[in-house]
Formats: structure tokens, C-alpha cells, sequence
């Protein structure tokens, strides 16, 4: 426990002259405290022993002051201590935001959205509430404990001891519930973690849970999940319930005791009322900071469930990052791309290879379509050119350099991607295309649209620019969002592009468009397209054919047609000849 508890600490350590002050205001406050059992003591005597209304008046005056200067303390204590707590939660989460965004394409194929937003919201906000809610609080009541101890042993050492007799029973509760309170916290987080997976899931699929009336499904799915967050809940309330009555029980036992004890002592004339009146609150100060202490130890077990979350999440290594010689591309690359005898595997694939010793090279200002059957290995050339992940043997050369060797943010900012699934933020249309160059002008934006052949349907649009197209993209069409992707491209003006081709599902029009704004990108640029369509091919320089993850054939389309093999048959699964007329007449 002490582990992830100085870890959580360390987080706060910016913020510690904040903690000070708290801690400052806690501590003069708990002293004021203290006071009070002492000053109701004298309010009993003054009225009974004394019988003097000046003596009680003075005493009532002071016990106001009293209570005048812990409130004010109480106000700077907590909202110093939320102040604090609101700055280190947004450090916190935008840290670890940041490292997400820094980790590498493997890490998100093994993990859901939904979890990692999990794990960015409760659990942090578990942690928030450690801090606000039971880190200072627990300090003080410890102070108090010590304080009011130390007064009664001064006051009466036997009776003091019969007051401490609840303590051990207390503490072997507290260790006991607390190791059973973090493991139910930990599992409730991931059962409020798989809710929000589901949830994330059917909302992120929308179209797809309609269009099969899957909605039924949907709900139970994540009804299922929140039961299941429901009944570890309960098991948590149970065994918080079943810590507080023992603990209430100790306590007021320990109260009773001394009761007992302390009333036969005023019958022997040993103490007087008010002495006894001042023992047994300070019996009631210890009662309630020992509980305090034992809540407070319960919670910190049980944040260290989350605290352990968000931990792991953040010394999970990027996976592909700069290494320590990363070197600056040049300000405009030429983009000469090679793959020198390539071999790569997904950790999930069992030993084989996804890309099996490609070797291929592109020219400056030339293109490459790369064909081939589903699981071919296109997909994956791409993501090691963008260093979405590392190539376990060859290497990927970018102007003669190997990638690994190149800073990462040039390699990237040099490369331009036109992706199958166009992923659009959920703000105007502008500011997607503004994405590709954040710093562009309006005019830049507009020169680019009209390029991708996207500024005639942008201008209809009820605000032009300034339209909403809904989350990813929703409220427009697939060559509209597939055009919106290539004026954002060009907007960033790389030396190369990287083009999943996706026309398969556009109308004939839509394709019309978005071939022309093709030849727009890729004009003197070093382009890697796979192809769906001849169309494309046809405008390749050269023609790579992949099968099970090795080059198989590589030309012209012309000269692939010619040779019969594995290019000419794909060819003709889409029914096309080399003419590009229908095939299979005679």
C-alpha cells in the first residue's frame, strides 16, 4: 500500500507550498479544537461548582471566539485543499492523456476505448477524492488523537487507559476491512470499466446496432454490465457497513467504560463534573479521529486499486518513440522511400509473418500501387512507413536514412495519409481541414478544399466553412468526408502520400470527384496507394503484388497483365481487362 501512496504524494509534490497552507490551517484549527472539551469542562464546573453566571458568561464568549476562529480556518483548510486537488486531477489527466497519445498502434489493437477512458475519469477522479475527501482530513484527525491522548493521560493516566483498551480491537478491524476493501475496489473499477467499454461500443456503432435492430441487445448488454458494477458495489457498501458497526461499537464501548469509570471517581470526589464532562469528550475526540483514522485507511486501500490503474498505464513504455540519436529530417525531404528486405509479426499472430522480407523502392515524385488479396501484408507496409510500428528485421529508408533513426514528428509531418476509414473531429469543416496545418489561413483552407474538389458542396452547406459535421463526420457523405481527408493532405503539403484508396462504396459521381481530386495529391509527390480500383493502378509508374506477406510480382500494368499471373487473376475478379472494359465477352 505504502508504494502506490508515495506515488500519488509525488504527484502532488508541485503543489506542496498549497499543501502547506492547508496543512497549517489544519493544524491550528485542530488545536482550536482541542480547546473545546477543556472550555465545556469549565462551562459544567462554572454552572454547578462555581455557580457564577460572570464565570459562565465569559466561558460561553470564549467557546464562540473558539468556534468563530475554526470555522474560518475550516474555509481556508478545504478550500486550499480543493484548489490544490482541482489543478493536480487536470495534471494528472493531461498527463496521462499525453502518454496515451504517445503509445504505439500495438498497444490500442490490444485495448478498448472504453477502459482507457475509464481509467482517465473514475479512476482519477477516485484519486481526487482521496485527496479532498481523506488525506488531510486524515492528518488532522491523527493530530487530534495524539493531542487528545497526551491531555488525558496529563488529566488522568488509569483513566486513560481504560479509554485505550478499544484501541488494538480498531486497528485489527481497520487492517482486516482494508485489505478486503481494496480488492473489491479494484474489481469494481473494472466492472464500471467494462460498462463503460460496452456503452462506448453501441454508441461508437450506432448505424450498425439500428440498421439490425440490435438496440434490445444493447441494452442488456450494458444493463448486464452495471449489474455486475451494482453487486460488487453492494459487496463494498456490505463490508463498509460491517467496518462502521464494529467500529461504533468499540467506540462507544471505550465511552461507556469510561463513564463508568470517570462517574465512580466524581462519587469519590477524585474528579469534578466538569473534569469529567472535559475527560469524556476528549474520550469522544479520540473515538471519532481513531474511526476517522480507520475510514481513512479503508479508502486509501481502497483508492490504491486505482491509483495501481492508472500507474500501469502510465510506465507502459511508448513501444515506438525517438531513440537517443534521433536525427532532424531535412526541411523538405525528397521522399525516396525503400523497404529493405522487410520482415514483421503482430505479437497476436501466432509466428507469422505479416510482411516476409519486402524489399521494394520508390522513386522521388513516383507511385506505387501495391495489390494483392486481403491479408496480402498492404496495410501493414504502411504502418511500418509511418512508424505505426517497427519492423523486427530489414528496414524502412526514408531519403537513405533509416526511420528508426529519424525524429518521429518529421517523419510523420513529412508523410501525408488519406486513410480507408476517414476519421473526422466533430467540429466545422474548416478546422478538420485546418487539421493537416493548424496555422493556415482561410484562403490556404479554401485553395485546398477547391483542390480536393470540396469547395462546391462546402459553399452549399448551411455555414459553409463554418458547418458542424457532427461526430466523425456524420452529417456528410463518404466522398464528401473522403475529400474533406485529401484537402486536408494537400493543406499539409508532404513530399509524400500514403493512399488507402476507398471508392469502392461512392456512387459514380462521387468517384468521378474524388478521382480528380486525386490527381491534384498526388501530382510530383512520392506516393504509396493501395488499390481497389484499375483506375488507380493505371496511374501507378510501377505495381507491387503481395501474397501471404512477400512481393510476388512487380511491373507495369501492362507488363503484370502480360505475364498471366497473380495480378492478371485479380484483375479479372474485378471483371476488368486491361482496356478497362468489362471482361469475359468471348
Amino acid at each position: 500500500m505504502i508504494g502506490p501512496f508515495r506515488w500519488f504524494l509525488g504527484l502532488a509534490r508541485p503543489y506542496r507550498g498549497g499543501l502547506a497552507g492547508a496543512f497549517a490551517a489544519l493544524v491550528v484549527s485542530g488545536g482550536v479544537s482541542l480547546l473545546l472539551p477543556a472550555v465545556a469542562g469549565s462551562v459544567v464546573d462554572a454552572a454547578i461548582v462555581e455557580k457564577s453566571l460572570e464565570r459562565l458568561e465569559t466561558v460561553i464568549l470564549a467557546m464562540i471566539g473558539l468556534f468563530a476562529v475554526s470555522g474560518a480556518l475550516s474555509f481556508v483548510e478545504h478550500y486550499t485543499l480543493r484548489a490544490v486537488a482541482a489543478r493536480l486531477l487536470r495534471d494528472l489527466r493531461v498527463r496521462l492523456h499525453g502518454h496515451l497519445l504517445g503509445l504505439s498502434m500495438g498497444f490500442f489493437e490490444s485495448q478498448r476505448v472504453g477502459d482507457l477512458l475509464s481509467r482517465l475519469n473514475a479512476d482519477v477522479e477516485t484519486l481526487g477524492s482521496l485527496l479532498t475527501d481523506h488525506l488531510l482530513s486524515g492528518t488532522q484527525q491523527a493530530l487530534m488523537l495524539l493531542g487528545a491522548v497526551a491531555i488525558l493521560v496529563a488529566v488522568h493516566p488509569a483513566l486513560t487507559g481504560v479509554m485505550l483498551l478499544a484501541v488494538p480491537p480498531v486497528v485489527v478491524a481497520a487492517v482486516l476491512f482494508g485489505m478486503r476493501l481494496e480488492k473489491l475496489s479494484k474489481r469494481r473499477q473494472e466492472a464500471v470499466a467494462e460498462a463503460n467499454v460496452a456503452a462506448e461500443e453501441s454508441l461508437a456503432g450506432i448505424r450498425t446496432v439500428q440498421a439490425f435492430a440490435r438496440e434490445p441487445l444493447e441494452r442488456e448488454r450494458y444493463g448486464a454490465r452495471q449489474e455486475s458494477a451494482v453487486a460488487v458495489a453492494l459487496r463494498a457498501a456490505r463490508a463498509w457497513g460491517a467496518f462502521g458497526g464494529v467500529v461504533s461499537f468499540l467506540a462507544f464501548s471505550a465511552l461507556t467504560l469510561v463513564l463508568w469509570r470517570g462517574g465512580t471517581l466524581v462519587i469519590r470526589e477524585e474528579l469534578t463534573a466538569g473534569q469529567l464532562t472535559s475527560f469524556l469528550l476528549y474520550t469522544a475526540t479520540v473515538a471519532s479521529a481513531v474511526g476517522s483514522l480507520t475510514a481513512f485507511y479503508g479508502s486509501v486501500r481502497q483508492a490504491a486499486g486505482a491509483t495501481d490503474r492508472v500507474r500501469k498505464l502510465l510506465e507502459t513504455p511508448a513501444g515506438v518513440a525517438d531513440g537517443p540519436d534521433a536525427r532532424p529530417m531535412a526541411s523538405r525531404p525528397r521522399g525516396h522511400v525503400t523497404f529493405r528486405e522487410v520482415r514483421f509479426r503482430y505479437p497476436s499472430a501466432d509466428g507469422r509473418a505479416a510482411v516476409d522480407g519486402v524489399t521494394l523502392e520508390i522513386a522521388p515524385g513516383t507511385c506505387l500501387a501495391l495489390v494483392g488479396p486481403s491479408g496480402a501484408g498492404k496495410t501493414t507496409l504502411v504502418s511500418l512507413l509511418l512508424r505505426f510500428h517497427d519492423p523486427q528485421e530489414g528496414a524502412v529508408l526514408v531519403d537513405g536514412e533509416d526511420a528508426r533513426r529519424l525524429r518521429l514528428g518529421d517523419l510523420r509531418a513529412s508523410i501525408g495519409l488519406v486513410p480507408q476509414e476517414i476519421f473526422l473531429f466533430g467540429g466545422t469543416v474548416a478546422e478538420n481541414i485546418r487539421y493537416g496545418r493548424p496555422a493556415a489561413s482561410d484562403a490556404e483552407v479554401r485553395v485546398a478544399a477547391d483542390a480536393a474538389q470540396a469547395h462546391g458542396f462546402i459553399s452549399a452547406l448551411p455555414k459553409g466553412y463554418e458547418t458542424l459535421v457532427g461526430e466523425r463526420g456524420v452529417k456528410l457523405s463518404a466522398g464528401e468526408r473522403q475529400r474533406i481527408a485529401i484537402a486536408r493532405v494537400l493543406l499539409k503539403d508532404p513530399p509524400i502520400v500514403v493512399l488507402d484508396e476507398a471508392t469502392s462504396a461512392l456512387d459514380s459521381e462521387s468517384e468521378r470527384l474524388v478521382q480528380l481530386a486525386f490527381e491534384k495529391l498526388l501530382a510530383g509527390r512520392t506516393t504509396l496507394v493501395i488499390a481497389h480500383r484499375l483506375a488507380t493502378v493505371r496511374r501507378a509508374d510501377r505495381v507491387a503484388v503481395l501474397k501471404a506477406g512477400a512481393v510476388v510480382e512487380e511491373g507495369t500494368h501492362e507488363s503484370l497483365l502480360a505475364r498471366g499471373g497473380l495480378y492478371r487473376h485479380l484483375c479479372e475478379l474485378q471483371m476488368l481487362d486491361a482496356a478497362g472494359e468489362p471482361a469475359g465477352r468471348g
